[in-house]
């Protein structure tokens, strides 16, 4: 439950000290009062922001969450255009906007979303679809735009690596683009079928 979170999330601030940024993601587990308990309980131990604290369809729900805390908020990631994502900008209901270029309309889709975000002082915290290609992707829109805070990320393995080669790579904590043309990936269709 919610105790049980707020223990786990403690003991790792604990442990790993004030400077790490942490994102704490609850993937529209709670009810908005639910959200608010867990928000005021972890704030002063300064998460980067809540991932997902509740379902990302109803803005009224951000709009209570919001005025009962003040921990950052992040949602989007199931959102599947800039209409869906205009109401918790607007209403500066979030504070980063989790778009998946692979749900969302791809990369000029998010461009969008992530302009509209920018007057309202949002920044990108793309999401990680699971594929190099996607990675590709989401880093160069990254690479567009002024208000990215952050790309989740999780290193290729197992068959897709083999598949996919790309030039992208991280370096303490970055992803740099490699500066091919494109986005920078070849895939290898004969591996692919």
């Amino acid at each position: 439950g919610i105790s049980n979170g707020i223990n786990h999330f403690t003991a790792l601030r604990e442990a790993i000290g004030e400077v790490p940024e942490i994102i704490f993601e609850v993937h529209t587990r709670l009810s908005p009062m639910q959200a608010v308990e867990l928000c005021n309980a972890i704030e002063p131990l300064s998460p980067m922001y809540v991932e997902d604290p509740i379902r990302s369809e109803n803005p009224g729900s951000f709009a209570t969450l919001r005025s009962h805390t003040n921990v950052a908020i992040g949602t989007g990631e199931q959102l599947t255009h800039k209409w869906a994502f205009r109401e918790l900008i607007e209403q500066e209901l979030i504070d980063y906007l989790r778009v998946d270029i692979c749900h969302s309309g791809g990369i000029t889709e998010g461009k969008k979303i992530a302009v509209m975000g920018e007057v309202h002082y949002q920044e990108l915290a793309t999401h990680y679809t699971a594929s190099p290609v996607s990675t590709a992707a989401m880093l160069h829109l990254n690479l567009s735009v002024p208000n990215c805070a952050v790309q989740e990320h999780n290193p290729p393995h197992g068959i897709i690596d083999e598949i996919v080669s790309y030039d992208w790579y991280i370096e303490d904590g970055y992803m740099f683009s490699g500066g091919s043309p494109g986005l920078g990936i070849d895939i290898d269709e004969s591996l692919a079928t």
